[in-house]
């Protein structure tokens, strides 16, 4: 039992010095960044990101980092990479407009069927965190409601709709939240890091040429095989390139 304790004060410890240790190097790398140095500053900033405890402000200050040293398809990366963790903040929407405007041969992109981009700009609103505990919220207010509903004699319709009501938004927080999480761990996104890559009609390098897809595109993996993934670009077509030329956000 008594190693148990020190164990857990050990790992207690190790996670404060961490978070202290990342702190200081944050304010290093901002300093850095202030003054120019971009190239030390992105060491740091990096360094923070091999302890995963990222966040919106270092994938925010990354992305710039990349920007100012005019490396705008890691820019872009980054961008998408804080917008997981918020994906309504302007910040990282406006300069990962500005850094695809940099870039030649932005594609088109396929819009959203309307019904789905609003219900993903809903479960946008929380984190997956934040949609449990509100899900946690409301299923027990729901208990409360029943409850009430049960033993009640003159109210009853009334209780009746509150607590379907609030049964159904409790349902839509458990799909938000799940849309949420799913977000968090999709891996079939990515984007383009290597000049001129040319799609082909399948993964073979002596395979007919599709089409072109530019340098800071974000494509969606929809197969892979060996060291070849085909991918659905940003205008909807499809074309496997290699694995190589692609970083995952």
């Amino acid at each position: 039992m008594k190693g148990y304790i020190n164990l857990i004060i050990f790992v207690f410890l190790s996670l404060c010095l961490s978070a202290e240790n990342n702190k200081t190097l944050f304010m290093e790398a901002n300093k850095l960044y202030i003054n120019k140095e971009y190239e030390k500053a992105l060491e740091k900033y990096l360094e923070i990101e091999k302890t995963n405890n990222v966040s919106k402000s270092l994938y925010l200050n990354i992305g710039n980092t990349y920007f100012r040293q005019n490396n705008y398809a890691q820019a872009i990366l980054y961008y998408n990479r804080g917008l997981l963790l918020s994906p309504n903040d302007a910040s990282l929407i406006n300069n990962l407009k500005v850094s695809k405007a940099r870039l030649k041969g932005e594609a088109y992109s396929v819009p959203d069927f309307f019904l789905y981009s609003g219900l993903k700009k809903i479960s946008h609103i929380f984190s997956p965190n934040q949609w449990r505990i509100l899900s946690i919220i409301l299923i027990v207010i729901a208990s409360v409601i029943f409850i009430f509903y049960y033993y009640s004699y003159n109210k009853k319709l009334i209780f009746l709709i509150s607590f379907i009501f609030v049964l159904l938004l409790f349902v839509s927080t458990i799909f938000n939240g799940i849309y949420r999480e799913k977000e968090f761990t999709n891996k079939n996104f990515a984007i383009v890091i290597s000049n001129n890559v040319v799609g082909k009609e399948y993964p073979e390098a002596n395979a007919a040429d599709k089409t072109s897809i530019f340098k800071g595109q974000k494509v969606k993996i929809i197969n892979r095989e060996s060291s070849w993934i085909e991918v659905k670009a940003e205008d909807g077509k499809q074309m496997w390139i290699e694995k190589s030329s692609v970083i995952i956000i």
